[in-house]
């Protein structure tokens, strides 16, 4: 019996595994350092390992998942890269937290099943958990509310 293979899993796989490749190969020269004296390569080669490790594991899954017969939509993708793309423009402009706000209600208007209640309180969780971590932990010169 021939198995037969997930196309578009495979081809998103691929693309995946390409990137982590791609990135791989930028980071080359980049010196590691150690875990406890992490070097300026350190983390882009980990994550292009993990990447290409993740497609790895995807690709091997699709010869036993069947092919989807349903079209991609568009309007999940016009509004999630939207969603970033307004995030991008609008976050030295009002700021941090209403542009994270943003973000999460576009991507969650097109998730089925999805809530206002359920946005709202994730783009809370974003918001919060963004600005401790970024803003106060780190440092980067972001404005919580324009500026």
């Amino acid at each position: 019996m021939k198995t037969k293979w997930n196309r578009p899993e495979l081809l998103a796989a691929s693309a995946f595994m390409a990137t982590g490749f791609g990135a791989l190969w930028v980071a080359r020269d980049y010196p590691v350092g150690t875990v406890t004296r992490m070097g300026p390569g350190f983390i882009p080669i980990a994550i292009s390992v993990l990447l290409i490790l993740s497609a790895a594991v995807v690709a091997v899954q699709c010869r036993s998942l069947p092919e989807s017969p349903t079209r991609p939509r568009l309007k999940p993708f016009v509004f999630i890269m939207g969603g970033i793309l307004a995030w991008a423009l609008l976050v030295d402009r009002v700021g941090f937290i209403p542009a994270t706000v943003i973000l999460v209600l576009a991507c969650a208007s097109v998730e089925i099943g999805s809530t206002w209640r359920s946005s709202l309180l994730l783009a809370g969780g974003l918001c919060a958990t963004g600005y401790a971590i970024f803003i106060r932990g780190l440092g980067i010169p972001l404005s919580p509310f324009g500026g």
